[in-house]
């Protein structure tokens, strides 16, 4: 009788130790929930870092881009219709050259359109409350 007795005691309690308990649950989550959002910055820095057409307007347009060191980049920008030639660094921006015979625009890969077009959305809907 005395060993049916332990016997119901002990198995509760291994029962529960088998069980994963709330605070693995949570530390299951969080550390999905900082992978998603590392994976989101990390995509939006690529996405910078690798095309700078997302920032054009109508007055000026990125043409060319040509990186020349982890921070340093050749660019070509068209201005009233003239293309410029630019050195660009972190601490400054150096005018080299204007053009005399125009560039074509490099073609953007579908998803930088797409984003560029939602980015444009995304900031007429903030300048609209100013």
């Amino acid at each position: 009788m005395t060993s049916g007795l332990l016997l119901s005691v002990a198995l509760p309690a291994q029962a529960a130790q088998n069980v994963p308990g709330f605070s693995s649950e949570l530390l299951s989550m969080g550390l999905s929930l900082m992978l998603v959002v590392l994976l989101v910055i990390g995509l939006g820095f690529l996405v910078k870092k690798f095309n700078p057409n997302i920032g054009n307007s109508k007055d000026f347009k990125v043409i060319r881009s040509l990186p020349l060191g982890t921070k340093e980049r050749l660019m070509v920008v068209e201005i009233d219709n003239k293309q410029h030639l630019l050195g660009v660094t972190p601490n400054s921006i150096n005018y080299l050259y204007m053009l005399e015979k125009p560039l074509e625009q490099a073609d953007i890969p579908v998803f930088a359109k797409e984003l560029s077009k939602f980015m444009g959305k995304q900031n007429n809907k903030n300048n609209s409350h100013d």
